[in-house]
């Protein structure tokens, strides 16, 4: 049988509640989806950089941890130690030491002089010209 919409629809099934029941429970379960997927980019993004990751090295039996410093000036190169950490291979580097800092201290990569690799428990908490100072007393 057709008809020619003079008839009223069959009502369906309808959720319980109020319609502004509904769109609060809506609302609400929007809210807390977006707060799930915005989490990890606001957790991720947020405290030291160098703490989560942190590229160490290792030279005769000290480990050195980087640690940002502005530019530092080179002095005598030392040998060669091992680099490791977030993610890569250990790979074989060239050190040197910081002008006015003992090897014991802090070493630094020849081909990277804005980070200084300091031993561990040394100068903690200290960055750029604060650290530098702190190594050289």
């Amino acid at each position: 049988m057709s008809t020619n919409g003079s008839t009223p629809r069959p009502v369906g099934r309808r959720l319980p509640g109020s319609r502004r029941t509904r769109l609060a429970v809506g609302a609400a379960t929007a809210i807390v989806i977006a707060a799930v997927l915005v989490a990890p980019v606001v957790l991720l993004g947020t405290g030291p950089k160098h703490g989560a990751c942190s590229t160490t090295i290792l030279y005769r039996g000290r480990r050195y941890v980087s640690r940002p410093s502005g530019r530092v000036v080179e002095a005598i190169a030392l040998g060669v130690g091992v680099a490791s950490g977030c993610g890569t291979k250990p790979a074989n580097v060239d050190l040197r030491t910081v002008q006015g800092v003992s090897a014991a201290r802090a070493v630094a990569l020849a081909s990277d002089s804005s980070t200084v690799y300091v031993r561990r428990g040394v100068c903690p908490g200290q960055e750029r010209e604060a650290l530098l100072a702190c190594l050289r007393a």
